[in-house]
Parts: C-alpha cells; structure tokens; sequence
C-alpha cells in the first residue's frame, strides 16, 4: 500500500519576506540505510509575483563540500535538493535542483532517473545564497542553511502552461542526502517506498499548492 501523499501551502508574498514567518516543511523520513544518522533539516517556501523561494536549513555541523563546478556530483557531498513537477496532469517532466553547502549546483530535467538532460543554466538565475556552521539561538545546535528562487518566466519556457496562481497544484519532493559523507544517509520529505536509494521516483512526490 503507496504511503500517504504529505501536502504543503506555499504562502503567498508581494515582496522578499522574514523566512521565519514561514511555516516550515520536515525532511525526516530517513531511508534505506541504517546508521542513526538523521539531520534534522527544515524546509520553507513562498512565492512572489515573479519567483518560487525556496530555504534549506539543516543541522548539520561542518558539511562536506568538496565540487565547486557547475553540474558537479554534488550528491555525494552534505547536499539538499528539491525535485519539482510543474506540471503533474499533463507533463511527466520534473525537475532536480541538488546544493552542496558551497552552493554548487547540479540541474536535470527528464521524465525519469534515466535520460536526463544536464541544464547548464547560470547560477546567478536562481540567487543562490549558502552560509555554514552558524549557530541556532534557541537550542545552540549548528546548521547550514541554503536558499535560492526559481523564475517563473524561466520555468515557463520549459513548462509553458505553468502558472503560479491561488489553487495551482505542483508535486515535489526534498531531500537531503550525503553518499561519501562520513555517515551516508539519505532524507526525504515525502516517504519514497523502493527497495534501494532512489530519489527519481516522481509517483511518490508530495503535493504543493500555491495560496
């Protein structure tokens, strides 16, 4: 039996927002493996009359980064990533944005984990902010945190029949991963049911709907 479907509302803003009047998302369905080791990673979302905003903050004390490079396996470094169907009635296509903590990108687009197609889009399109090993004034616990936003008009020239309007339903997913971190592990907002480490799996996206 499929788990069930978890569901977010992405508020809506008229302009750039204190993230933590956001109410947050969890990643915490860790999978696959064994090791103890779950993050505790927070997610937040809103969106303006021109962009999806997006907010990682995950605890976790000096993250791994080792690729600099655009489109660099940056899976395998302490890495967040948010994978996103704009258009889940009538486009299988989905998107994946993955970060390490250096805010290195890696960017697909395809209708599965086969075939991708790599964007080599500039960075500066989605004003990646990143900072590492601050400190959580409340419980003293350290993080890093990553946020970037997504165009409209650039998710339009992909997706033409995209709006982001009151009532518009998009799928997604978040995750949090680390394949050669110290402890491997693997995060997930919606509970992906496979028998293996496999994010690829869009018939267990959640749902996000635009306020």
């Amino acid at each position: 039996m499929m788990n069930p479907t978890r569901s977010y509302s992405i508020a809506h803003y008229t302009g750039r927002t204190d993230w933590e009047d956001i109410t947050p998302l969890s990643v915490d369905e860790y999978l696959w493996l064994d090791s103890g080791y779950t993050p505790k990673v927070e997610v937040r979302l809103y969106y303006t009359a021109g962009r999806l905003h997006i907010r990682f903050k995950v605890y976790e004390k000096d993250p791994l980064v080792r690729y600099k490079e655009q489109n660099d396996p940056v899976y395998t470094d302490s890495c967040a990533e948010f994978f996103m169907q704009p258009l889940p009635g009538s486009d299988p296509r989905y998107l994946n944005f993955e970060f390490n903590a250096a805010a290195t990108i890696l960017l697909q687009i395809g209708e599965g984990r086969e075939n991708r197609t790599t964007l080599s889009d500039s960075p500066a399109i989605f004003q990646i902010e990143t900072a590492v090993n601050r400190v959580d004034e409340h419980s003293g616990a350290t993080y890093w945190e990553l946020s970037f936003s997504i165009p409209f008009d650039w998710l339009q020239s992909r997706f033409p029949g995209f709006k982001a309007e009151p009532g518009q339903a998009i799928r997604g997913n978040f995750y949090k991963c680390g394949d050669e971190t110290p402890v491997p592990h693997y995060g997930c907002w919606n509970r992906v049911d496979s028998a293996s480490p496999d994010y690829h799996q869009n018939g267990f996206f959640g749902e996000l709907v635009f306020k």
